[in-house]
């Protein structure tokens, strides 16, 4: 972990670009990106890249880049491309492609071949729970952004945290005062002393665990 947070240090003092998927729409910080971008490069661990809550592919993109920079492996996006609450006709973040064609699918699609990345991704268009019912690999990267709800939150990391392996990394996305759901059930876990797990990196509102 330290050469990738290294990494992403040296980067940005270099000045070299790491919006590299700023055209995708989402709400990922390019730092938060290209983060996750060197994780799945880099990362330690042994299993699959999965990451719960896909939206338009913004992280999708930046993980599917880590992963051809590997030379090796898939990004396993979960997500029922239907929206979060937020996301609804009215919400607080309305998304105008999801009212309009009840779906974030297509888009997301779209922008993974756009990028280059089809053969990186594999969408599987389900909601959490009948996903992990379904699932039986081991995971080295798992990343949670999708209900930002507390219940969503703890029934994502609960159920998927399960395959992750040791020396391998969870991340969430969206701790921080705007987002109580998440950074309650986050802290819960890395603050108690009995959580279990500890606090690897913070870059924006993405922190990284890693299983004690």
């Amino acid at each position: 972990m330290r050469h990738i947070i290294e990494t992403l240090e040296q980067d940005m003092a270099q000045g070299k670009n790491i919006g590299l998927y700023e055209h995708v729409r989402g709400y990922l910080h390019p730092a938060e990106g290209y983060m996750l971008m060197l994780m799945a490069a880099f990362g330690e661990g042994e299993g699959e890249v999965v990451e719960i809550g896909s939206f338009h592919g913004k992280s999708t993109c930046y993980l599917a880049h880590g992963l051809r920079m590997r030379k090796s492996g898939v990004v396993h996006a979960v997500d029922h491309f239907q929206g979060s609450p937020e996301h609804q006709a009215g919400a607080t973040h309305e998304e105008p492609a999801l009212v309009r064609e009840k779906t974030l699918y297509k888009q997301f699609m779209k922008n993974i071949q756009d990028n280059g990345f089809s053969e990186y991704v594999r969408p599987v268009v389900a909601d959490s729970i009948s996903a992990a019912k379904n699932w039986d690999k081991p995971i080295r990267l798992l990343f949670i952004d999708g209900d930002h709800s507390y219940k969503a939150t703890r029934h994502d990391f609960e159920t998927w945290s399960a395959h992750v392996t040791d020396q391998s990394y969870i991340g969430f996305h969206d701790v921080g005062p705007s987002w109580p759901g998440v950074t309650r059930f986050f802290n819960e876990i890395t603050e108690s002393g009995k959580g279990g797990y500890r606090v690897l990196l913070a870059v924006g509102s993405l922190r990284v665990v890693r299983r004690v």
